[in-house]
């Protein structure tokens, strides 16, 4: 469970922590004092990324979960994975090349489209930095009118920590199952006597081993550091300008998942096909501004930049799992470096007047995306891994070409939005995007050029002020390249984006004197445009007659039953299914399975301890596309426990101890490759579920 210097650290950790605690209490016993305050609701009332502005959630005609920093730091989470098994509608798919991919509502979420930072596209090419958020928000269905590209099934949008007027300090220690640690530290506060001036600092380090072991029995390792700083200064009472830096590092060997044939899992749960010597080292670094002004009474005027650097060095072995003998299996391999930049800019204008008796909160906005990509890439000389041994070092083949590549692209968009209160029963949205992608072209050709136009339209009907019902109709563009495929027979021929359509009914309730958001919505979206090969393996053409329908139901709560008692769940239905593809006609696409749900609650056994149940169900789905390898459905029990001390309103203790997957539960998580046959080739970059693991935290608060 936990080695010796690990023991060590955490029972010196307490010792310190419990020395604080007597020694303060002794020094004053007249201040000595029990603090019995009401721990932090999970419910939220508003969301900033729906709407591009904060707005209520029974303002808002769309399905929205947040996840707030209470569950964040009640879980212990350490990766974005962690924090989005609270909600039902996002699936977990594979996690090679040591990044989480995601697909919501069915679809999968892009790296470059799929997720926002503060409301602004960000690549998500690596695994998110989730000390550094303060929620996280699950916006479903299409948003191409306020974010442009985008996949049909919705964003996630990662709402970064603020500097605070109030100083606080927050030093928090875990230690955890597979030599795990992770020491973070959180102090904000202003920096001259008036507030105006305000910043935060985040540090966290992180260590840990895989659960799974290579070939010669040794373990992949990561070192990852993720450092931010955030400062905020209100030049008056009108004008807050903000700037950040956030750096995360993250070195760390690769696990590309198991293979699966015929039911098993192929030399056991815990084997990595690659070779020990595969690594894959990340830097990212984001900097950039805000400014928010209040211009008049009506209108206020948002604008930010951001400038994103990421820099990864990647050698990586290419196993074949296929070729394995009983003994042996052959590797190839590749010695990479890539380096993107992604910048972003938007500036949002908005307006609330009335016309008449009727209400307007306008939305007037633009933003810029610039994209650019490089990489140089060598191949390594194939090698063969027998089991049980070491792998031979990795030695780049001198006879192969050296292959570089590089890309760039800006897109610009343009969108206004009105969301109109007739009176206090009936409220309307409606809005339009115009979005252009430009693509310089090669060796004096033109640039291409794709743009599209998006629409949304709501309506909004409040029986009572704690309740909503709503109808949306929205869009969703994804830009294609131009075909550049030799065996294709439209070679070289344009592309349509491909879109995303959503009708969505749905409602809204603030339960038990508010206390209890409760939420549930039915939707069908359709994808249209997707591109299918028609013809023969050798001569083919490359169309956009493929279509893909999915058609669901949700459910949500968050907030407090009882004074004691704090749920979060989700539950998801959702029945996808490919309607015209001439490859997949009638299928279901890969890991979306039909029924899932999530739960989590705080139980506060008495004024200082609390005690934390959670649950995940997900139902059997189909691993690729082909529907030959399925994977059956499972159920995982959490479980965490949590003592806290508080000497003052100031000064608070809290020592926790997490269980993940408390039965060790068997299961098969995302991920898959099949090459459409599993009976002859097997299931290869399967994600295993892990089994029972445990994390013991102390946190001390200021």
């Amino acid at each position: 469970m936990f080695n010796k210097s690990q023991l060590a650290l955490l029972v010196g950790t307490v010792f310190a922590s419990s020395t604080i605690y007597v020694n303060a209490a002794d020094a004053d016993p007249e201040k000595m004092m029990v603090v019995t305050g009401e721990r932090v609701n999970y419910k939220a009332d508003n969301n900033t990324g729906s709407m591009r502005m904060e707005m209520s959630q029974l303002e808002t005609p769309g399905q929205v979960t947040v996840i707030d920093e209470q569950l964040i730091d009640e879980q212990r989470a350490t990766k974005l994975s962690d924090v989005l098994k609270n909600d039902s509608s996002v699936s977990a798919l594979g996690d090679s090349r040591n990044r989480e991919r995601f697909s919501l509502r069915g679809f999968e979420l892009s790296s470059s489209s799929g997720f926002l930072r503060d409301g602004k596209q960000h690549w998500s090419h690596y695994r998110q930095p989730v000390e550094l958020l303060e929620s996280v928000e699950v916006l479903k269905g299409p948003a191409g009118l306020l974010y442009g590209q985008s996949a049909p099934g919705g964003l996630i949008n990662m709402v970064s920590k603020k500097p605070t007027a109030e100083t606080h300090v927050v030093f928090s220690q875990d230690i955890g199952s597979n030599n795990s640690t992770r020491s973070t530290f959180d102090v904000s506060g202003a920096l001259n006597e008036d507030k105006t001036l305000r910043s935060r600092l985040v540090l966290s380090q992180q260590n840990y081993d895989s659960w799974r072991s290579y070939s010669d029995g040794s373990t992949a390792s990561t070192d990852r550091f993720v450092g931010g700083l955030f400062v905020d200064y209100d030049i008056n009472d009108d004008v807050t300008v903000s700037v950040h830096y956030d750096r995360t590092t993250d070195n760390g060997g690769v696990d590309s998942g198991a293979y699966v044939k015929n039911g098993e899992t192929v030399l056991g749960d815990d084997y990595i096909w690659d070779a020990q010597w595969s690594n894959i080292d990340n830097e990212v670094e984001n900097v950039g501004f805000g400014v928010d002004a209040q211009l008049n009474d009506n209108w206020s005027l948002n604008a930010s930049y951001n400038h994103q650097d990421f820099k990864r060095h990647d050698v990586e072995s290419y196993p074949d799992e296929t070729s394995y003998d009983g003994t042996t299996y052959t590797q190839a391999g590749s010695d990479r470096s890539d380096n993107w930049i992604f910048q972003t800019a938007s500036a949002d204008l908005v307006g609330e007047f009335k016309t008449g008796d009727i209400g307007h909160k306008v939305l007037i906005g633009s933003n810029w995306l610039g994209y650019s990509y490089e990489r140089e890439q060598y191949s390594l000389v194939g090698s063969s891994t027998t089991v049980g041994e070491p792998n031979s070092s990795a030695t780049i083949d001198t006879t192969a070409s050296v292959k570089t590549s590089d890309s760039t692209y800006n897109s610009y968009g343009f969108y206004v939005q009105d969301m109109v209160t007739f009176n206090d029963q009936w409220q309307a949205l409606a809005g339009l995007r115009y979005d252009l992608k430009v693509t310089p072209g090669d060796d004096g050709e033109s640039d291409e050029r794709l743009d599209a136009i998006v629409p949304k339209v709501a309506l909004i009907y409040h029986p009572t002020s704690d309740g909503s019902i709503y109808l949306t109709y929205s869009e969703s563009f994804e830009p294609q390249s131009d075909v550049s495929d030799s065996d294709a027979t439209n070679d070289g021929a344009s592309l349509d984006p491909v879109n995303g359509k959503l009708y969505e009914l749905g409602t809204k309730w603030e339960l038990f004197d508010k206390q209890l958001f409760a939420s549930g919505a039915i939707f069908q979206i359709t994808e249209e445009n997707s591109t299918i090969n028609v013809g023969s393996a050798d001569s083919y053409e490359v169309t956009q007659t493929g279509e893909r329908v999915h058609r669901g139901a949700e459910l949500a709560f968050q907030g407090n039953l009882t004074e004691l008692l704090s749920l979060s769940g989700t539950g998801t239905y959702i029945d996808a299914e490919y309607t015209n593809d001439a490859n997949y006609q009638g299928n279901r696409p890969a890991d979306v399975p039909k029924f899932s749900a999530s739960l989590w609650s705080r139980y506060q056994v008495t004024h200082n301890i609390d005690l934390n149940l959670g649950a995940t169900y997900v139902g059997s789905r189909y691993g690729d596309a082909a529907n030959t390898f399925k994977k059956d459905g499972y159920t995982r029990f959490d479980l965490g426990l949590a003592h806290h001390f508080q000497y003052d309103q100031n000064l608070e203790m809290v020592f926790r101890f997490n269980v993940e997957n408390l039965l060790d539960t068997d299961y098969y998580a995302g991920g898959g490759s099949t090459d459409d046959d599993y009976a002859s080739n097997g299931a290869q970059n399967v994600v295993v579920g892990e089994g029972r693991n445990f994390m013991a935290t102390v946190q001390v608060r200021y």
